[in-house]
């Protein structure tokens, strides 16, 4: 038997299992991007009538494609930090270094400042999968990050005198970054 295989046989066979394997396995080959590097996200300072508290991130996430979220073990926390209800110059900014994406190649889409409970878990806080109470929130525009994540914000007089965690969350197209820092409320 004298079996002839012509050439378009073969681009349709290689065609369909390009085909096949492609829309089978098309999870297998998702996009998958790395969040912002730690050390390239600016540190957050939570600024009062008597003291400035600095803090970094501790979860940077990216949306694009696969979605991945990095947590930093040895984030930075603003010691011991204590906001009084009546203090009316609470105020967020942002702190950038050398090495911190602070110009206009990523610009936030909104800023948030939050309270939440503190026995809630940050990986809960970070998967946005918590009840909160939102202090402030700052749509972004088309601001640098310095200039977005720079607003006044206060606690509500109505608040429960207690420890909670406060967070910093700064949204951007396709990425994420959450600060999140113990905080007692005073009177």
């Amino acid at each position: 038997m004298n079996m002839q295989i012509s050439c378009s046989h073969v681009i349709a066979i290689i065609l369909g299992i390009v085909f096949v394997t492609f829309f089978t396995y098309s999870n297998a080959y998702a996009a998958r991007f790395e969040p912002v590097p730690f050390n390239n996200i600016p540190s957050a300072i939570i600024k009062s009538e008597d003291k400035d508290y600095e803090f970094t991130a501790d979860y940077s996430v990216d949306f694009g494609g696969e979605t991945r979220i990095e947590h930093d073990e040895d984030a930075v926390l603003g010691s011991n930090m204590k906001l009084d209800k009546d203090n009316d110059s609470l105020s967020l900014e942002v702190e950038c270094d050398s090495n911190d994406i602070c110009d206009d190649s990523l610009s936030p889409q909104d800023v948030r400042v939050y309270l939440v409970d503190r026995g809630i878990q940050d990986g809960h806080i970070a998967r946005n999968s918590i009840p909160l109470l939102e202090l402030e929130k700052n749509d972004c525009g088309y601001q640098s990050i310095e200039d977005c994540a720079n607003f006044d914000f206060d606690i509500p007089e109505d608040m429960l005198t207690k420890k909670y965690k406060i967070v910093v969350d700064m949204v951007f197209d396709e990425a994420e970054w959450i600060f999140i820092n113990p905080v007692r409320i005073l009177n």
